[in-house]
């Protein structure tokens, strides 16, 4: 998704309820920090919205009107997918390190996950597409394995005994068919061992 279409999205997202500060909590995030986003974000057709605190009525309105599989979706080759806090997992705080994401006259339109934060939910997601986004964020050095490896610490009470440990080991096994990433890959490997 161009950023382009990603600001037109939230305009139109927001012509539902003009009062809203989108929550952007997916891949998309990124763009709070910079412009270039890796390949699978820059190819992905959807962005992920966060309606928290009771909007569960907003998050079906976007759904249903700006959601996959809509007239939307066929119309501009892009969707949005509104979530509420019991779809996805984000680490403790992650509510006071939002990024601020502004069009190009400087107003804001949205916050943006902390990409530590969309990193951690990703990894807990566990599928092969947020391996591959993490894989690439690690690769263009939008975050580093230790940061990212402390923000981990925040999230282990909020996920079953051995879900992170499993998803570290798949995220592992990943980034060694890559073999670019031996530095990241003891760290994560060190990490594991310690947490467990």
């Amino acid at each position: 998704m161009r950023k382009s279409d990603l600001f037109d999205l939230i305009a139109d997202i927001k012509s539902l309820s003009p009062d809203e500060t989108l929550i952007i909590v997916g891949s998309q995030a990124a763009y709070a920090v910079t412009n270039y986003l890796p390949e699978i974000a820059r190819r992905s057709i959807e962005c992920d919205f966060l309606f928290a605190g009771g909007r569960a009525n907003v998050r079906e309105k976007v759904n249903k009107e700006f959601g996959v599989l809509t007239e939307y979706q066929d119309e501009h080759g892009y969707y949005a997918d509104a979530v509420g806090l019991a779809t996805i997992v984000l680490p403790e705080g992650w509510d006071k390190r939002l990024k601020p994401l502004h069009d190009d006259n400087g107003n804001l339109v949205a916050n943006c996950i902390d990409l530590y934060d969309v990193a951690a939910s990703k990894l807990i997601a566990g599928r092969s597409k947020d391996l591959e986004y993490l894989e690439s964020i690690l690769a263009s050095e939008l975050i580093t394995v230790e940061e990212f490896i402390s923000r981990l610490d925040s999230i282990k009470t909020k996920v079953e005994n051995d879900t992170l440990s499993d998803r570290l080991k798949k995220l592992v096994r990943f980034l060694k068919e890559k073999k670019i990433h031996s530095r990241e890959i003891m760290v994560i490997e060190e990490f594991n061992r310690r947490s467990q």
